[in-house]
Parts: C-alpha cells; sequence; structure tokens
C-alpha cells in the first residue's frame, strides 16, 4: 500500500519503524510538515531533545525523548531499579535531498503528502548506567507478551516504543509522566486533525524491524481544494 524508500536512503542501524505522512493542503512545505509533527510530539507530548550528554545519532537529523516514565523500584537487585525514556530518531533531510518527501497518498481520499520518518523505542533511561535495558524489567524487557522475543531491541524495546508514541500505552496500560498527567498518543492528534494509523508488516530485506507503523494526518474536515486535490 505505502511504497516506501529504502533504508540506504539514510543507513540507519534500523529502518525508522514510524512514518509521517501530512496532507500537503495543510503544511506549505515538507521542512512545514517536519516542524508540525516535531512541535506536536514536543508540546504536546513532552518528547523533546533534553539529552544532558552526547547521543549518538545513528544518521538521524534530530533526535527527541520522553524521559522518566514508569519507574521501576522493585527489582530483587536495587541497582536495577530504573525509569525509562521514550526516545526517537527523526529522519528527513536525506528524503529531501533524494526527491522522496512529497508522494501520491495510496489511500481513498487520494492527494499528496509531505512524509518523513522515525525511529522510535522505549528503554532504560539515558542517564542509568544499565542503559539501554535490563532483561527482567516488567516494563521494558524480555517479558510477559515479549519473553519469547529473539532481539531485545527490534522486538521489545522498537514495538514499545511504536505502541507509546502511537497511543500512550506500555503493554496496553496507560503511562502517566513525571507530572502524573497520563501521556498523550499521536492518536490524540484526533481532536484537531483526521489521522489515520496504518499498521504494516515490514515487507522487504532492508525492513529489519518487527512493527511498522504510517500515520496519515489530514484536515478534520474536508480539505480545500488545490495542489493536494
Amino acid at each position: 500500500m505505502f511504497d516506501l524508500p529504502p533504508r540506504s536512503v539514510f543507513e540507519p542501524p534500523s529502518y525508522p519503524n514510524v512514518w509521517f505522512y501530512v496532507r500537503d493542503t495543510l503544511v506549505a512545505s515538507h521542512v512545514e510538515a517536519v516542524n508540525f509533527v516535531i512541535g506536536w510530539l514536543r508540546d504536546r507530548c513532552g518528547i523533546k531533545n533534553d539529552f544532558i550528554g552526547f547521543k549518538p545519532p545513528e544518521a538521524s537529523d534530530t533526535q527527541a525523548r520522553l524521559h522518566g516514565l514508569q519507574p521501576w523500584r522493585e527489582a530483587s537487585n536495587p541497582m536495577l531499579n530504573h525509569a525509562h525514556d521514550l526516545h526517537i530518531r527523526y529522519y528527513y533531510i536525506a528524503l529531501r535531498q533524494q526527491h522522496h518527501e512529497r508522494v501520491p497518498a495510496p489511500m481513498p481520499a487520494g492527494g499528496h503528502y509531505f512524509r518523513f520518518a522515525g525511529s522510535v523505542h522505549y528503554e532504560v533511561e539515558d542517564e542509568h548506567p544499565l542503559h539501554p535495558d535490563v532483561h527482567e524489567c516488567p516494563y521494558c524487557g524480555r517479558t510477559g507478551i515479549y519473553s519469547g522475543a529473539e532481539d531485545l531491541f527490534a522486538g521489545v524495546h522498537e514495538p514499545l516504543g511504536l505502541e507509546l508514541l502511537l497511543y500512550g500505552t506500555i503493554r496496553g496500560n496507560r503511562v502517566t509522566g513525571i507530572d502524573e498527567r497520563p501521556v498523550a498518543g499521536l492518536s490524540a492528534l484526533k481532536e484537531t486533525h483526521t489521522i489515520e494509523i496504518h499498521r504494516l508488516r515490514p515487507s522487504r530485506p532492508d525492513m529489519n524491524i518487527a512493527d511498522l507503523s504510517v500515520v496519515a494526518i489530514d484536515h478534520k474536515t474536508a480539505p480545500p481544494r488545490g495542489r493536494g486535490a
């Protein structure tokens, strides 16, 4: 359904597991589409670049996180206790340079969309000495429905990050932030926009991920006729 670019466009370690499609009648340019989504996630969800030290970009153009989530304080070894980060890396400049940034929509509504990518995961907070993983953690570890995951990052951390980014939940449970308010997911965009979340099956060898989603954002009502019509 969605003809997504190859991983070679960016050369990240993992194929981006979330793609943002923004209707081109909502914004005037690809730059504005990127700023709209990243700005909404910052202002509405609190996902921002507040890393204290150097964080490897892994071929991304910028990155952000929401930290201090779901503190685990019940570990048998107190050294394992930790909170969590939702960490996302954004990829967009290479798309623009290689003319992959605007495409016709495969959805019934038609039109054209600006698009860019993200790689999101949920892990032990960056400041913890055991970052990025504690295998036995009931939140981010190889436990529960993820107990059989072969790869902790691709099979657990990335799917959990995608779930939190999209719906504000981890393992189906609502997550609260440091301010004790529920974390908003992208699904909350439906308050002001039409949003479609497409859960896809990674189908190519270069898609070295377990879960993949496309988030399409459009006008709340019928868009004005114009270049995207």
